[in-house]
């Protein structure tokens, strides 16, 4: 598992937790200052922590995790696709007036 890891899972290494945010990036807190390592060494997976755990160990809370692991896992605002306005029936009449239309072509061409 040489600098490739699973997003979200905790890794230790000489005592210390680390969190996955990208498969090479690791993250930690000391003194409440994130520290982001990109480590070549193996760290050894740790399935038996639960996220107040890893923060108490940390000496943060869990708003300010989720506001440090939000830049690597929340996508970017101009990314988020959001449903389109109007109706469904207006929009699957429009789709088979489309449709109709496109036929009409084919059998008149």
């Amino acid at each position: 598992m040489h600098g490739h890891f699973e997003i979200g899972v905790v890794y230790k290494k000489s005592g210390r937790h680390y969190l996955a945010v990208t498969d090479k990036v690791l993250i930690s807190f000391k003194n409440g200052d994130m520290q982001e390592v990109r480590p070549q060494a193996r760290y050894d997976v740790v399935r038996s922590i639960s996220v107040d755990e890893l923060c108490s160990n940390w000496g943060i809370n869990l708003d300010r995790l989720d506001e440090a692991t939000s830049q690597y896992l929340a996508p970017p605002e101009e990314n988020l696709k959001t449903r389109p306005r109007g109706s469904r029936r207006q929009r699957a009449a429009d789709e088979e007036a489309w449709k109709s239309m496109r036929i009409t072509r084919l059998v008149a061409g």
